[in-house]
Formats: structure tokens, sequence, C-alpha cells
């Protein structure tokens, strides 16, 4: 009888251990819910870096005018007793042992050239000559200044009060570059001159 209610006790007890807590009250007790998953941070993209300030390549101007002597075209001076000429050329020549640089150029409607120079290596005043190069019209295509197309004129230095940037220096031709009429002294009349672009005053 004792031995029976032993065996019985025992087996309350190891029933007890066996199962959870919330069996044997006999009451069901909810599993805790799950933590809810961290969203990730938000992707931001590296803001760009500050592009380099763009590099001012460094520049020599040499400019001048080309005028046609004795003709009274648009933009006659009279003290010159010459006129600016459009449309004619002037070529920029720097010499070392060899021609280094050589560029022609084209005048506006007011005889005005201009030549930018980038390679300063081989820019030297002293080594440079400004030349007649082309005239639009034959009835003025003489060289006057020079009298000569082969003779080149020297280059000085302009005063300018302030360069723009990247500017090296500012020269121009130290004589005014002129062609004049030919033979005769015939200037161009007014219907050569419109199919040469050089307009009558």
């Amino acid at each position: 009888m004792v031995s029976s209610k032993i065996h019985c006790a025992m087996a309350a007890l190891l029933l007890a251990i066996l199962l959870p807590v919330s069996h044997a009250s006999g009451k069901y007790v909810a599993p805790a819910p799950a933590p809810a998953p961290v969203p990730p941070p938000p992707h931001t993209s590296p803001s760009p870096s500050p592009s380099p300030p763009s590099r001012i390549q460094p520049v020599v101007v040499v400019q001048g005018t080309i005028y046609c002597k004795s003709c009274k075209l648009s933009g006659y001076n009279r003290y010159m007793d010459a006129s600016p000429l459009p449309n004619a050329t002037a070529q920029l020549v720097c010499y070392g042992d060899k021609v280094l640089n050589m560029t022609s150029t084209a005048t506006d409607k007011n005889g005005y050239f201009l030549v930018m120079v980038y390679r300063l290596d081989v820019f030297r005043r002293s080594r440079c000559r400004v030349y007649l190069g082309s005239s639009p019209s034959p009835l003025c295509a003489a060289p006057f200044i020079p009298s000569n197309k082969w003779l080149g004129l020297t280059l000085e230095r302009e005063r300018v009060a302030s360069l723009p940037k990247g500017v090296r220096g500012v020269y121009r031709p130290k004589s005014t570059l002129m062609f004049g009429p030919g033979t005769g002294g015939k200037c161009p009349a007014a219907a050569a001159a419109d199919a040469a672009g050089v307009p009558m005053m």
C-alpha cells in the first residue's frame, strides 16, 4: 500500500518536471511576439566633389589694322589718306633657327586683325614679324607699307592698363600695314569694292 502511494507520488513529480509550467497549471500562455525587424538606414549617395576650376591658357595677342592707301572707301581717314581694308590678310611669323610659327588671319569690316599665340615658347618679340598677306581687291593690292610683301614689320608692346586674365601681353606692328593702288593709281570702283566686300562711303 505504501509502495503504491510512493510510486504514484513519484509519477506525479516526474510529470510536473517534464511538463512546462503552463501545462502544469492548466493555463495557456501565448508566446512573446518576435521583435520587429529594424529597417536598414536610408541609402544616401555621396555628395559630388567640386570640380576643379578651369585652367586659363596663357596667350599673347598681336593686333593691327590694314589700310588701302589713297582710296576713299568706308571709314576713310583723311589724316592718313587711307581706308580700312576688310578681308585682307596679315601673317605673323616667328623665327628661331627656322620658322617656328606662321599664322595667317583675315581682317574684319574695319580692317582690324587679331592673332592669338598660345605657344609662348616660340614667341619672342624681337624674332617675330608681321607681313602683308593678300588683298581682297586687285586695284588695291600693291604693298605700300612695307613696300615689299617679303619685308616684315617688327613688333612693339602696347601699354594696356588692365590685361584680361591669361593674356601675357598685347603687341602691334611698329608701322601701319597698307596696300595701295597698282600702276595707274586707280582705286577700287564701287562695283569692284562691293564684290570684294569693301563698301564705299
